[in-house]
């Protein structure tokens, strides 16, 4: 028998995984992540006892394994140096990298168990023995684009069991298994509370009243206001927010946080058919240098047609159509020309 850990969350998705998984005749285990003392949307209390519960109901073993100070070290402080250094992070895709998946590797080879799985919506496929990362069958929920980061040593581990079902199907599983599908689904930062913004939790660590404000310029560096508001408050494109009003709608252009400014721009000038990613993650071999693909920029983006330019661990992306706000510290995904297969991805250096 195929023995399994199931990275358990309290929520329908992860619950469902693990009870498909115990049908299907693996022993599973499931362990929750004690991640951050104040989270509130996610690992708090309520929600190890929902995990706690539903491994009882199915009929399986569970564990809370604290990994707060990893957590904090790979994550928080990511975060937070990200914003001051004028980027806009993304959390959820370097927990998934370094802490979710590099965490239950670990502890699966110590138990010396075979694989682990989550509740995530995506596919893995396994093509002339390599492993692959493609989307999940439900296109609303697929979540790949938070995958990855994952390396392609560690796809061979992992099993996704929802990676064929819509979340109506999973829904009706689990309310035919009697577990609570009422339940809220935790979709921001994990540890933000719920009326925290990303701004009022980095104050809270870097408590330096010079980081209190900032100016708002042109593109050209003129001056415009000052604003009580620090500039990690804002990201590339943002439009609502910036104290401009009255006449054409100005968004945010670019962040220089050595000089506590953001350039703000009309909304031509927020769009652009260029940008370098790096610290590459490819799945596969590539035979040329240069191929065209499709890309996201973002979750939600819509994938878009572009030629890449792979350099070593830098790779540049020239669109065919210009996009909108293509945004440092946000993560690129490139699929092949299908839109389908992952190839790799990189972090949006500029």
């Amino acid at each position: 028998m195929k023995k399994i850990i199931v990275g358990m969350s309290g929520g329908i998705d992860s619950t469902v995984s693990a009870y498909l998984l115990k049908q299907q005749g693996y022993e599973v285990v499931g362990i929750t992540f004690k991640m951050w003392d104040e989270a509130s949307r996610c690992c708090n209390y309520d929600d190890i006892m929902d995990a706690k519960k539903a491994c009882f109901k199915i009929g399986i073993r569970h564990y809370i394994i604290n990994i707060k100070k990893h957590f904090k070290n790979k994550v928080v402080d990511y975060f937070i140096n990200d914003y001051l250094n004028g980027k806009t992070p993304n959390p959820c895709v370097v927990c998934n990298e370094e802490v979710k998946f590099e965490m239950l590797i670990k502890k699966m080879k110590e138990l010396e168990f075979d694989f682990v799985a989550t509740g995530h919506y995506a596919k893995i496929k396994k093509i002339n023995d390599e492993f692959y990362l493609t989307e999940a069958k439900d296109k609303k929920k697929t979540q790949e684009y938070f995958l990855a980061r994952l390396s392609k040593d560690k796809l061979k581990y992992i099993k996704f069991p929802l990676g064929n079902l819509t979340k109506e199907e999973v829904r009706k599983i689990a309310k035919n298994a009697g577990f609570n599908i009422e339940k809220k689904e935790s979709q921001e930062v994990c540890f933000l509370k719920e009326t925290q913004s990303p701004s009022d939790f980095i104050l809270k660590f870097v408590n330096n009243d010079n980081l209190k404000k900032c100016t708002i310029c042109d593109i050209y560096g003129n001056e415009i206001k000052t604003l009580d508001k620090p500039f990690f408050c804002y990201t590339i494109g943002q439009r609502k927010g910036i104290g401009i009003g009255g006449g054409k709608p100005f968004y945010v252009y670019k962040i220089l946080p050595k000089d506590k400014k953001i350039l703000i721009a009309e909304e031509d000038k927020i769009y652009s058919n260029k940008c370098e990613i790096e610290k590459l993650n490819l799945y596969k071999k590539l035979k040329k240098n240069i191929f065209i693909a499709k890309v996201k920029i973002r979750y939600l983006h819509k994938k878009a047609d572009a030629k890449i330019f792979l350099n070593n661990d830098i790779a540049e992306i020239e669109f065919k159509q210009k996009q909108f706000a293509i945004t440092p510290g946000q993560l690129a995904v490139i699929y092949d020309i299908r839109g389908k297969t992952v190839l790799g991805s990189g972090f949006i250096k500029n």
